[in-house]
Formats: structure tokens, sequence, C-alpha cells
């Protein structure tokens, strides 16, 4: 089922798993140890030039994606299928190894690793691709600007958030995050195969 108008509980829904698959929290040692060198400035400029490419993907593939896959032709039973095991893939990786880096270069300019694939990666723009397709493109939009939102926040205070909590909670958090999830993915997964079981039996 496609939306051509705004349903706030898909909005709301879909925020939340945008902002799960996006798992800021999981970036926030790397980024704080990242951003130790610099002043106060500093480091909020790097931030907001990484959050204004993040801002940038997140419309591009709500908006531009759609039609890319509507080009090639690929129904949304299928899509539901691939995007839940594309996001039970990346769950099961965060939560066994931990997907986000341990490290990160400043002098690699900071924006790519924390932009993408830190942040927006390839499990963020599958589901937005997906989530276009399904619940329209001002939907996904607005799901995908909440998230934002809020994991901006994180990213500009993620230096009080690791001193406050500590390291392990934190990663502990951003691994809770991959359960939540795994559970989105089998939820698209499920969904997609009821879709296309009366398909194949006629």
């Amino acid at each position: 089922m496609s939306y051509n108008f705004i349903d706030f509980t898909a909005i709301v829904t879909l925020s939340i798993q945008i902002f799960a698959i996006m798992d800021p929290l999981a970036a926030v040692p790397a980024l704080a140890q990242a951003l130790s060198g610099y002043s106060n400035a500093e480091a909020r400029n790097l931030i907001n030039k990484a959050s204004i490419v993040m801002f940038l993907l997140l419309t591009f593939f709500a908006t531009i994606g759609r039609y890319f896959i509507e080009l090639i032709g690929i129904e949304i039973p299928y899509l539901r299928i691939a995007t839940g095991i594309i996001l039970l893939a990346v769950s099961i990786d965060t939560l066994l190894t931990g997907h986000k880096p341990t490290k990160i270069n400043p002098g690699e300019y900071i924006i790519v690793p924390i932009a993408t694939p830190l942040i927006v990666g390839p499990g963020t723009m599958t589901l937005l691709i997906a989530s276009s397709r399904i619940y329209g493109i001002i939907n996904t939009l607005l799901a995908s600007y909440i998230a934002f939102v809020f994991t901006y926040i994180i990213l500009r205070i993620s230096s009080s958030i690791l001193r406050f909590l500590g390291e392990t909670f934190v990663n502990g958090l951003g691994r809770f995050m991959s359960i939540i999830i795994a559970a989105f993915a089998v939820q698209m997964f499920v969904g997609g195969v009821k879709e296309i079981i009366p398909v194949i039996i006629s």
C-alpha cells in the first residue's frame, strides 16, 4: 500500500525505525575520541558540515531512490523482503561485532566517516527507498527529518553523553538498538512474504 496523504502514525513509526538504523549512539565513542583534539567551535563546525551531508543523503534516498526502483521494475513485496534481509544482516553485525568503527581519522576530514557510512549507511538508504514506495515520499521525508533532528542532537552532545553515561553503557545502548532493528527487519520481511504467497499460489 502506498500513501498519498500524511499519516502521522506512519511518520512516528517510521521515524523510530530510521533513527534505530542510523544508530547515532553507537557512533558516540568514536566521534568523541575523534573530536577530542578540537576546540568546541571547531568540533561544532565539523559536526554541522557532516550533518548537512547526512541531511542531503536522507533527502536524496527518500525522494529519488524510489524512482530508480520503479524504473527497473521492482515491486513492493520483493523490496520489503530485500530490505528486511539487509536490515537483519546489519542488526546481527551490530549486535555481535559492532558495525561502527572504533577510530575515526580526523585527517580524512571526518565528514565522510560520520555522515556515511557511520550514520547513513546501506541499511538506512535501503529503508528510505523501500519506505518511500510503501508510505509515500512526504511521510518518508518527514520521518527521516525527525530522525535526523534527534541524531543531530546526539552528535552535538556526544562528548557530554559519553562523559555522563560512560563508554560501556553507551555501547550497550547501541547494541540494544540492533535488537529493535532486527524486529523491524523481521516485520518487513514477513510482510513481504505474506504479499507474495497469494501470487505464488495462484
